[in-house]
C-alpha cells in the first residue's frame, strides 16, 4: 500500500466531509487504518498535510480539465462536461471546508487564487476564442473581459459569508453562475445546442 497516497487520498475525503478544522490527526489515522505515529512519519503536521492535499486536489482537476477539454472540439459540450465535473465535486463539499482554507491556510487560498487567476482564466480564454470560431458566441465579445467577470463569479461562489442564512446550497449557486454565464454569451444556434443538452445538467 502507498501509505503517503492513501494518507493525501482520505485526508481530502474527511476535509471535504466534515470540514478541515473538525478533522484531526487521530481521525485521519483511524480512516487510513494506520497509528497516529505512522501518519507523522509521512507529514510534519496537519498544516503540510493540508498543503499536500491542496496541491494535489489543485493537480488533479487541472488533469481533468484539460482532458475535459480535449474530448470536444463543441465549446458548450466542454462547459457542460466540466460543470458535471463540477457538481460531483460539489456534492461532497461541506461549506465551512471553503471557510476553513480561507481562515486557517492564507498560503493554500493564495495557491487557489493563482490556479483560478491563471489556469482557470486560460481555459475560459481559450473556450470563448473556440465558441466564437464555431459560432456558438457572439462574435462582438470582448474575451478578456467576459472571462475577468467568469472569474468574478466564481470568487462570489467561494465566500461563503455571501450566502450564510440564505439557505442557498453551493450546487444551486454554481448551477446558476453555469446557466447566467452561457446565456450571457450565446448565439441563437449556440442557446439551441444548449438547450437541448442542459437538462440532465441543471435537474
Amino acid at each position: 500500500m502507498d501509505v503517503k497516497g492513501e494518507i493525501v487520498r482520505k485526508s481530502q475525503n474527511l476535509f471535504m466531509r466534515y470540514g478541515i478544522k473538525s478533522v484531526s490527526m487521530d481521525d485521519i489515522a483511524r480512516e487510513v487504518g494506520i497509528s497516529k505515529k505512522t501518519v507523522y512519519q509521512h507529514v510534519e503536521d496537519k498544516r503540510q498535510l493540508v498543503t499536500e492535499v491542496f496541491e494535489n486536489h489543485i493537480k488533479n482537476d487541472e488533469s481533468a480539465c484539460c482532458t475535459i477539454m480535449d474530448q470536444t472540439a463543441n465549446p458548450i459540450q466542454q462547459l457542460l462536461d466540466l460543470a458535471q465535473h463540477i457538481i460531483n465535486r460539489f456534492r461532497h463539499l461541506n461549506p465551512s471546508t471553503l471557510y476553513d482554507i480561507q481562515k486557517y491556510y492564507p498560503s493554500c487560498w493564495k495557491m487557489f487564487t493563482n490556479h483560478k487567476n491563471e489556469f482557470i482564466y486560460q481555459q475560459i480564454i481559450d473556450n470563448l476564442h473556440l465558441g466564437i470560431k464555431t459560432g456558438l458566441y457572439r462574435s462582438e465579445l470582448n474575451v478578456a473581459i467576459v472571462a475577468k467577470l467568469y472569474i468574478s463569479l466564481i470568487d462570489l461562489v467561494t465566500k461563503p459569508e455571501q450566502f450564510q442564512g440564505d439557505k442557498i446550497e453551493y450546487l444551486d449557486v454554481y448551477k446558476q453562475l453555469f446557466d447566467y454565464h452561457l446565456n450571457a454569451i450565446m448565439t441563437d444556434e449556440g442557446r439551441s445546442y444548449f438547450n437541448q443538452h442542459k437538462e440532465a445538467l441543471i435537474n
